[in-house]
């Protein structure tokens, strides 16, 4: 599975795909219901999962590797969620109200989470990937249905964008929403933020 590139092995068959998913879902419940991040045990994650800790290393070479593939696991069903209503968004819809749909997904996503949590594990994500500086890649998950939203569309205020284009502007985006939730801001999230991140971002969709 896509969100899994960091499995020690890459198993074919489904099973084993579903046993890897099963060890991921345990150990994001382990982390969401743990006080510490830090607390959380191979034990637990095991206990957790219903697989040995054995198990849980024929999958993952050790706990970090196994943070790094709960990381990418997240994020890419976050943004992933966000394709369908991006398919769905009306043609004659403008740009603000596709604008205001995305951007109000990932403030109400946030919203849900707790910086106590979130924000631990993304440090320790941030120590243990191979590769920081692709770790922002899941978002061009996007790309395509938004230049299919952008050619489709008839309400004449989007504007054709290519992909480079796209995958500059929708970074920029989701960085003005989520720098302020992981820097704990009192701002993040309030109308303000809100607005601003929204106006922002229709410059640059817009026409």
């Amino acid at each position: 599975m896509s969100a899994d590139k960091k499995l020690r092995i890459q198993p074919k068959q489904s099973r084993a795909e579903a046993t890897a998913e099963t060890i991921i879902q345990a150990a994001i419940n382990a982390l969401e219901s743990a006080e510490e991040i830090e607390s959380v045990t191979s034990q637990n994650l095991a206990v957790r999962s219903g697989y040995s800790v054995g198990s849980l290393y024929r999958y993952f070479k050790n706990k970090d590797d196994l943070y790094t593939s709960i990381w990418r696991f997240f994020v890419t069903r976050l943004h992933a969620g966000l394709v369908p209503k991006i398919e769905a968004f009306p043609d004659h819809g403008t740009v603000r109200q596709l604008m205001m749909m995305v951007s109000g997904y990932y403030f109400d996503n946030l919203r849900s989470r707790k910086p106590g949590k979130v924000i631990p594990f993304y440090r320790l994500f941030i120590k243990a990937v191979p590769d920081p500086e692709n770790i922002y890649k899941t978002m061009d998950v996007l790309i395509g249905p938004l230049m299919q939203a952008q050619t489709r569309n008839q309400s004449g205020t989007m504007k054709i964008m290519d992909e480079n284009e796209l995958r500059i502007c929708l970074r920029a985006s989701h960085a003005m929403i989520r720098n302020d939730f992981l820097e704990k801001s009192p701002y993040f999230g309030t109308s303000s933020h809100q607005r601003v991140t929204l106006d922002l971002m229709v410059r640059l969709f817009q026409k």
